[in-house]
């Protein structure tokens, strides 16, 4: 996914896209997450044809427009809706994300039933971020307690003799030097395609932003169960 931070004013979407399709991306919807305090808007691009990360290149020409401030291959996480309707992230959602994760950890083997009582808590247009953080705190908190006393691995290796073991209970998991695949994802949420298996991929970038090999690898969740795809996919970068 690509995100493009801008400021609020008119015409900068037309912009955005203009540049993107000039260089032969087609995209296929956006959203907008407003932050009103700072005056900005997350542009959340949904890519249907195109490398991720955009060449060095393509970023210089998409912050060269006027408004355009940074772009980003993860949601920031600026504003969230809760199911009270709150726009702010709160002490108490930051406490259940701590008290689940924690959980979840010490009964891995009920994951999925954590994470889909935790999803419940939010109404669908908050939900899918919030388990996104859980999944951060979750894979963090796995990779210190079961893999951090190894000796750090460069990509390919922490994938296949690392993360793929720690997903297990996930699905059916395959690796290929930088692409991690899971065949029946239990937590790909079929019923909202805007959760780009949420839980999966806060998990993955967790655990991998813990090791000091991998804490700057870059993750693209480049196929998706509820995009209608067979597995979910994952490219490294």
């Amino acid at each position: 996914m690509l995100y493009v931070i801008v400021k609020e004013q008119p015409g900068l979407l037309v912009k955005i896209y203009r540049c993107l399709n000039q260089a032969d991306y087609r995209i296929t919807s956006h959203h907008l997450n407003h932050n009103p305090k700072e005056g900005k808007v997350s542009v959340k691009l949904v890519i249907a044809e195109g490398d991720l990360p955009i060449p060095f290149s393509l970023e210089s020409q998409l912050l060269n427009i006027d408004g355009c401030l940074d772009i980003m291959y993860e949601e920031p996480n600026w504003e969230i809706s809760n199911a009270d309707g709150d726009n702010k992230i709160s002490d108490e959602v930051d406490k259940k994300i701590k008290s689940t994760a924690l959980a979840i950890v010490n009964d891995f083997g009920n994951v999925e039933n954590f994470v889909q009582g935790f999803r419940r808590k939010f109404d669908e247009s908050a939900a899918s971020l919030q388990v996104y953080r859980l999944g951060v705190e979750v894979g963090a908190a796995i990779y210190q307690n079961d893999y951090s006393l190894g000796k750090p691995l460069e990509i390919e290796k922490a994938l296949k003799r690392m993360l793929s073991n720690a997903i297990k209970k996930f699905g059916k998991v395959s690796c290929s030097k930088r692409t991690l695949t899971i065949e029946n994802n239990i937590f790909c949420n079929l019923r909202n395609p805007d959760s780009e298996c949420d839980f999966t991929k806060g998990f993955i970038t967790g655990f991998l932003k813990n090791s000091p090999k991998t804490n700057k690898v870059k993750i693209q969740n480049y196929s998706c169960r509820s995009h209608g795809q067979v597995a979910c996919s994952f490219e490294f970068h």
